[in-house]
């Protein structure tokens, strides 16, 4: 079997039908990056809760941008009512640039709607939140803003030296680090950085966490934040377990890794109500007629503060009440 055909074979795999109680007049195809998550879920609920005549199609490629090349032409030829994009690397695999495509989109005339994607404008998706300038192509962005993180973070341990640690290869990862060294005279901390070593094939391997995490610590870092990354996210035991190892409290914008991986704090969104916000955006294009360049660029207009208890008593590193005042507490 030919590569190409051995690609298209893989994408058809991982196609997977949403139930639907009547047929559909309208079809999306959703192109998520990790699995369905509760973003996918949360977006799929919303039609099916409310008995609207929308089926959505999920195709999970699995961290595998090689797949998107292929998955764009299928789309093309499919010609579904909507595509929605997960996350920023599926999102510029499948809806192209502005750098690439200018006002135009990589699918044409097909609407399409991006979610989970931290950085629109930075990874140039759209020209601004208020006005995509691109006519088929709107969605929503999902990350608190880091300077509200780190001022709230920052309520609860300000450190002097502030560790980040990402994959090279995650665009979002790069932009979120730009955006901290701007920040970081103004907040008085300094940025301490490292990123993994990544294969010939651009694959990192979970086993170097530990030893990046102590290089860390040797170069002074006395807290960790993790901004925008599927890598450290996914590997979320492993990488909150090396920074305890080491007396290092770990600050997050992902709250499932504060929930699920034993994180000290997040300040962050949930991604169900992420995916109910951008099934609303796909409502107004669907069901009401509109342009998604029509529509901003939405965000959450609420978000999350989450502290771990167990992980503050192991680190003996206690919130204040201020703090208590306004978070969730876990244990």
């Amino acid at each position: 079997m030919s590569r190409l055909n051995l690609k298209t074979a893989l994408v058809a795999a991982l196609t997977a039908l949403s139930p639907a109680a009547h047929a559909a007049d309208h079809k999306v195809h959703m192109v998520v990056w990790r699995g369905c998550e509760e973003a996918c879920r949360a977006f799929t609920r919303y039609f099916e809760d409310r008995d609207l005549p929308v089926e959505v199609q999920v195709t999970d490629v699995a961290r595998n941008k090689e797949l998107l090349a292929d998955l764009q032409t299928q789309l093309k030829s499919e010609r579904p009512d909507l595509v929605v994009t997960w996350g920023t690397s599926v999102s510029r695999g499948i809806l192209g640039t502005q750098a690439n495509y200018g006002t135009g989109s990589a699918l044409g005339d097909i609407p399409a709607i991006f979610m989970i994607v931290a950085d629109p404008v930075g990874s140039d998706l759209v020209a601004s939140y208020a006005s995509t300038e691109r006519p088929m192509i709107s969605g929503v962005r999902n990350r608190v803003p880091e300077d509200v993180q780190l001022r709230l973070l920052f309520e609860y341990h300000h450190p002097a030296r502030l560790g980040v640690l990402n994959d090279p290869g995650e665009l979002n990862s790069s932009l979120n680090t730009q955006k901290l060294r701007a920040i970081a005279d103004d907040l008085e901390f300094e940025l301490i950085e490292e990123l993994y070593e990544a294969d010939a094939e651009g694959a990192v391997d979970p086993a170097q966490i530990p030893a990046a995490m102590v290089r860390l610590k040797d170069r002074g870092a006395e807290a960790i934040y993790v901004g925008s990354s599927s890598f450290n996210l996914e590997h979320q035991d492993a990488f909150v377990a090396a920074a305890t190892e080491l007396g290092l409290p770990v600050f997050s914008a992902y709250t499932k890794m504060v929930r699920k991986g034993g994180a000290l704090m997040a300040v962050g969104t949930s991604y169900a109500n992420v995916g109910r916000l951008a099934a609303t955006q796909a409502e107004e294009v669907l069901l009401k007629g509109q342009k998604p360049g029509d529509l901003p660029v939405k965000s959450l207009n609420r978000y999350s503060v989450i502290v771990n208890m167990t992980q503050a008593q192991q680190l003996e590193l206690y919130p204040p009440l201020s703090l208590l005042s306004v978070a969730e507490v876990v244990k």
